[in-house]
């Protein structure tokens, strides 16, 4: 439990899919932290406004078009769920290092840690307040360690080789959050430098899209295994902002060893591959030379 609400130094209320923290009093509002969180507002923070409510300040958190990561636990299989706890680890890391904020205001309770479920991308609520969650990091970070350890050990859908190494490296407390996050979020590039030390040799092959009638040079490369494209900034991997068509969120390009594909994800416009529209969430297999369409806007597939 949120120990803020515990000691009823605020009052949550949820609002559909969305809710709210009210606070005691007035004086338990940190105008400076709510700044910063209005500036980072499409990062890794759930968006979140200040409103009244009955004379007293409420902190709305806008979280319709997100999962809580509790409920999306059934639906992951582990590759998922790996993709959650890196970007989960990513965003705490840019708290961490924001000389503003505070990881011990950030509820790490999976019912408000909030995911898409689309990019996977991850939503840290944070409090804007002047009282902390958690006394200090180490009990912040303890926190987030036993959560997913319990969730590994105790959800079969969610268990691998992978995860199970997971959950043992959160168990060693001579790995930092920092050193978890590099570790996995770099696997593959970890994995090529231990071949490059046991002398063998390993090609990747690296993929380019080049925009072909953009009013400007517009090349996006790939640099994740899944990696979402579509015009808004903080929900894609690959923002295309040149174009009103192409949806928010328009498709996503999957990358398996030296195999990619594409798959729309119900966009306005449609995504096509050499004039072929693809069908929604069906995954097309692409590869060097291709053409692929983002609403009226073309692309050009090169490999590296």
């Amino acid at each position: 439990m949120n120990t803020l609400v515990e000691k009823q130094y605020v009052k949550e209320l949820v609002c559909g899919s969305n809710f709210s923290y009210i606070l005691a009093e007035g004086g338990l509002f940190s105008a400076t932290e709510y700044k910063v969180l209005q500036s980072q507002a499409s990062g890794c923070f759930v968006q979140c406004m200040k409103m009244l409510y009955n004379g007293n300040i409420q902190i709305y958190y806008l979280a319709n078009q997100l999962k809580p990561f509790a409920n999306l636990i059934p639906s992951l299989d582990p590759e998922r769920f790996m993709a959650v706890v890196i970007n989960l680890l990513g965003n705490i890391l840019k708290v961490r290092n924001n000389g503003f904020l505070s990881c011990q205001k950030i509820d790490v309770s999976f019912e408000h840690i909030y995911v898409n479920p689309i990019t996977l991308n991850v939503g840290l609520v944070y409090l804007p307040v002047n009282h902390t969650i958690y006394p200090d990091q180490s009990s912040f970070e303890n926190e987030i360690r036993t959560g997913l350890i319990k969730l590994i050990s105790g959800v079969s859908n969610l268990q691998s080789p992978a995860t199970m190494q997971l959950s043992m490296d959160l168990s060693n407390g001579t790995l930092s959050i920092e050193d978890l996050y590099r570790r996995y979020k770099g696997g593959e590039d970890f994995l090529q430098e231990k071949d490059k030390l046991q002398g063998k040799s390993k090609h990747t092959v690296s993929l380019c899209l080049t925009a072909m009638h953009a009013p400007t040079r517009v090349e996006i490369r790939i640099t994740k295994d899944r990696f979402v494209l579509g015009k808004k900034a903080g929900a894609v991997d690959g923002v295309i902002s040149f174009n009103d068509k192409i949806s928010r969120i328009h498709c996503r390009i999957d990358r398996k060893g030296e195999r990619y594909t594409i798959t729309d994800l119900q966009s306005a416009n449609g995504t096509y591959v050499n004039g072929k529209r693809l069908q929604a969430n069906q995954p097309y297999r692409i590869g060097n030379g291709d053409i692929i369409r983002m609403a009226n806007s073309d692309f050009q597939v090169s490999t590296r």
